[in-house]
């Protein structure tokens, strides 16, 4: 043994340590990482909520987000009734209710992010049984999320995922809450 450096053993022997510790971290980084796009993209989705909801009240006027799909994602935009009946599809179609704000990403633009729902995974509560993949945003069958002059929306949810990982980002109707939702390992926690 050399008084003044280490043996190759020793050497070695903390190479491999490390390489294990860091096996074992990596996969844990990229989830928090995941998650953290996931959440990203619920907190952006929530600003125009809370602007959409705000117009609505200023202007006594009743406002939507209309949640659209394009070839190349989902999108979002805001909305406002132009003839007091409501903000309607035809009427937006005909330039009646017109667009104030996006179209906007409803994934963010998050690297790793999409707008989707993973195979099997379980309905947040206090829904049960699985989520059906086939529609990831379930805001009735127009896909608008409408705002009343009295500050209300109407309910729904639109679902958010990554690798391993799945977001949902929830609006309760008669509060106009918004809930970020994390389920992993088949457990879903209330994000803040």
């Amino acid at each position: 043994m050399n008084p003044r450096g280490h043996t190759l053993i020793e050497m070695l022997m903390v190479v491999a340590i490390v390489m294990i510790m860091a096996s074992v971290a990596i996969p844990h980084l990229r989830a928090y990482s995941v998650q953290a796009h996931i959440l990203g993209a619920g907190r952006m989705f929530k600003g125009e909520f809370l602007r959409a909801r705000s117009i609505a009240v200023k202007k006594n006027a009743q406002t939507a987000i209309r949640f659209e799909t394009r070839s190349d994602g989902a999108y979002y935009a805001t909305y406002l009734d132009g003839n007091r009946n409501g903000v309607l599809s035809v009427d937006i179609q005909s330039g009646v209710d017109r667009m104030i704000a996006g179209p906007f990403r409803l994934d963010g633009k998050a690297p790793g992010v999409r707008v989707a729902i993973l195979p099997n995974t379980p309905a947040p509560p206090p829904d049960h049984g699985t989520l059906d993949p086939s529609d990831p945003i379930r805001f009735g069958s127009s896909n608008m999320l409408s705002f009343s002059p009295f500050g209300t929306a109407t309910p729904g949810t639109f679902y958010l995922a990554g690798e391993g990982i799945q977001g949902a980002v929830r609006v309760n109707g008669g509060s106009a809450r918004v809930r970020f939702m994390i389920c992993r390992g088949g457990r879903w926690t209330e994000s803040s």
